[in-house]
């Protein structure tokens, strides 16, 4: 058997292959998990809420290895972890969520009234007798009986001298006599977690960076979490592969089970245009999100964005996606805005009815063009739409405090294959720039396309005032649609703040 210091040293060796690193931190759980769990439930009490703590305090101390300066230390360090995730679990009400395998220890099998009366008053008993021991002396005890551990060993673990551990072991005993001994000593047994191997499997996800060769085992995975993701053109997985790293920055990883290999969980940052403002990816699998995977891929992203310099960064899913949603919320996430979801089968419309509009448009001086066309015979068209959508979009009180997208950003913009310049409309009073709506890929709708943002100039020149109003009729009821062949028959219509 490796000595704890050597597993140690590997689970912290860089250089070394992770799935080498992963299974020496996995030896290393499955030899202190019964003295995590121990020493929680001598805390907390409750045999549930002890095995949520053990497994928070695995990953946490996964997660901070690289912290511990002596690995002959380690004891003491992960006892102060436990103790850590023992805390957070008691800082608020909580309901005891007890799995359906243990339904056999709260309905007793045997028959009549009588013997589970007496049952639960033996069990009573064996509570109030370990909650009357003194916290130093119920740890020591949980320690010794849930397992195989050694008074040295529990020693270094407590950071006490074994003569303390001696001392407060026969203090126990004297009080917790007889049958009363053999129950509390039953009763652990049956709980610890080297009981069965669920436990360490539990903790068992290990994170890697992603690689190129992942694109296909990856979008199954998230389109099989996420449905609505799936679509025909499967836009999500062709705008990842389309990213941009040599101007922007990404960060992309995989959490998976370190026995099979199985993916759990995927997380990615990337920069948006407004350079120091990023998009966060998360998708786990609901078990595996609570179990550690989640903390996995949050923790390791928040790292990224510090050290990227980060102004702020945002996620957007769909709202059926609670876990992953109420996760992040947890996490300090704050909700900014909720999108609706309003599709429109275009080839259904009858666009007749919007004829009085155009006409209405049209005989007070305004014309509605497009980008393609403006950049046609307009050589300064993308200098003075950069300018408009600025003037405009300061004015949205949902982008407050607003930073000016720079021209370059726009440029780049304009350049992306998602974005469709004949599906791009703007309304002209004259030569003036009034009004601005479009169309893109951005985002996966079902043989469709979805609506970006729309804007109009908030004070119109003297006189202009009513035709600037019949522009936004005519903008926002997009009465003109493009010839553009990727303009499918289905047109979706959403916030424009939610891009």
């Amino acid at each position: 058997m490796k000595d704890t210091r050597i597993l140690l040293a590997q689970a912290r060796d860089k250089a070394a292959a992770p799935a080498a690193r992963h299974e020496a931190f996995g030896e290393i759980v499955t030899r202190s998990q019964d003295l995590a769990y121990g020493c929680a439930y001598a805390v907390l009490g409750d045999f549930y809420l002890a095995e949520e703590a053990a497994q928070e305090a695995f990953i946490a101390a996964w997660q901070k290895l690289e912290q511990l300066r002596e690995p002959d230390t380690f004891p003491g360090w992960f006892r102060r972890i436990v103790l850590t995730a023992c805390n957070r679990l008691t800082r608020g009400r909580r309901l005891i969520i007890v799995p359906l395998e243990a339904i056999p220890d709260l309905i007793a099998a045997d028959a009549g009234p009588h013997a589970r009366a007496e049952r639960l008053e033996a069990r009573e008993k064996l509570h109030a007798a370990i909650g009357s021991l003194p916290e130093r002396e119920r740890v020591v005890t949980t320690l010794f009986y849930i397992g195989e551990y050694s008074q040295a060993e529990i020693s270094r673990f407590l950071e006490v001298p074994v003569t303390t551990v001696v001392k407060r072991l026969h203090s126990a005993r004297r009080r917790l006599k007889g049958r009363m001994l053999e129950m509390f000593r039953d009763n652990l047994h049956e709980h610890r977690p080297s009981h069965s191997e669920a436990f360490a499997e539990q903790v068992n996800a290990r994170l890697r960076p992603f690689a190129a060769a992942d694109w296909e085992l990856v979008s199954a995975f998230v389109y099989g979490l996420a449905p609505d993701f799936r679509q025909d053109d499967e836009a999500w997985l062709r705008n990842r592969r389309q990213f941009d790293e040599t101007r922007y920055t990404r960060r992309q990883y995989v959490a998976e089970h370190a026995g099979t290999g199985e993916v759990v969980g995927y997380g990615s940052i990337e920069q948006t245009i407004f350079l120091p403002r990023y998009r966060l990816f998360l998708f786990a699998e609901p078990e595996w999100l609570r179990a550690g995977a989640g903390d996995l891929l949050l923790d390791r992203l928040m790292d990224d964005l510090r050290e990227a310099g980060a102004l702020t960064v945002w996620h957007r899913n769909y709202a059926q996606l609670t876990e992953v949603l109420g996760f992040l919320t947890e996490r300090g996430f704050a909700e900014t805005a909720r999108v609706r979801d309003l599709r429109l089968n275009v080839a259904q419309v009858g666009l007749a009815a919007f004829a009085p509009v155009l006409e209405r448009v049209t005989s007070r001086g305004i014309t509605i063009t497009t980008f393609a066309e403006e950049r046609e015979r307009d050589a300064a068209s993308l200098h003075r739409l950069h300018e408009f959508l600025n003037v405009v979009k300061a004015d949205d009180p949902q982008r407050q405090p607003f930073t000016p997208v720079p021209f370059e950003a726009v440029e780049r913009w304009f350049e992306k294959p998602f974005v469709l310049a004949a599906a791009c409309f703007i309304a002209k009073h004259g030569d003036e720039y009034v009004g601005f709506t479009d169309l893109n890929h951005i985002e996966p709708i079902p043989g469709g396309i979805m609506h970006g943002f729309t804007g109009v100039a908030r004070v119109p020149q003297a006189g202009h005032r009513d035709g600037a109003q019949a522009a936004r009729d005519c903008v926002r009821a997009a009465a003109r649609l493009s010839d553009d062949p990727r303009l499918q028959p289905s047109l979706a219509l959403s916030d424009a703040r939610a891009q």
